[in-house]
């Protein structure tokens, strides 16, 4: 019996550290995917108002990949990294979250989104690290918008505490979808730190670190110079 314990406890060592590892290799593939977003919106300087908001931002909200689409039922979904600005002018950690939403009405199609929320506010942050963030839903926080297309046009909410800025790829009809939550990934989180943390910990306390994540943060600072 001792035996078939020890055996037991030994596989299921392995299992659980094959799934950190995964885990934490999805963690470090979103921080690429995040940070070629960064380079390929921020870094274009094609979108004045963004880049203007940005530079004065306390905090980044980076969706880059969040699908929609549906017919007559739709949907949205993107893995999403957090990061706050600290006085110094240098980037927190990330946190990982995720976004997502739904909504029932005359829709059809597929569209690809490069996502962006600048964070203008303490208010906003504060929000964003509520466990549940609603998106324009939060008590006492104004989120605006931008609007990207390849031509650079741009619509503006700049009285907002958070900004969001939307690049679509694909095409969209009907139905649009509102109140997106954010919610927080405990199991990346997890991985990407090698302990249990919160967003809060990890984005205002600086609480942990990775240097996997460094070179997003440098490219923050260098965006926002």
């Amino acid at each position: 019996m001792k035996r078939f314990l020890a055996v037991f406890l030994a596989v299921f060592t392995i299992i659980s550290a094959q799934k950190s590892m995964a885990a934490e290799q999805d963690a470090i593939q979103i921080l690429l995917e995040t940070e070629a977003t960064a380079r390929h919106v921020l870094g274009s300087k094609q979108y004045k108002e963004l880049n203007e908001a940005f530079n004065k931002a306390v905090g980044v909200v980076i969706v880059p990949r969040l699908l929609k689409g549906g017919f007559i039922i739709g949907g949205e979904y993107g893995n999403a990294v957090l990061l706050a600005k600290k006085p110094d002018g240098r980037w927190s950690y990330p946190a990982f979250y995720t976004m997502g939403g739904g909504s029932v009405g005359f829709q059809i199609g597929l569209k690809d989104s490069q996502m962006i929320y600048v964070i203008r506010t303490q208010a906003g942050l504060e929000a964003i690290l509520d466990d549940q963030f609603k998106a324009g839903a939060a008590a006492g926080v104004v989120v605006g918008s931008f609007g990207g297309s390849v031509d650079g046009s741009t619509t503006t909410s700049m009285g907002a505490d958070i900004l969001a800025f939307s690049l679509d790829r694909g095409l969209f009809g009907g139905g649009a979808l509102e109140g997106a939550v954010f919610a927080k990934r405990n199991d990346l989180n997890q991985s990407f730190y090698a302990q249990p943390i919160e967003p809060r910990q990890i984005v205002l306390d600086g609480a942990v670190s990775n240097p996997a994540a460094d070179s997003l943060r440098s490219t923050l600072s260098a965006l926002a110079e």
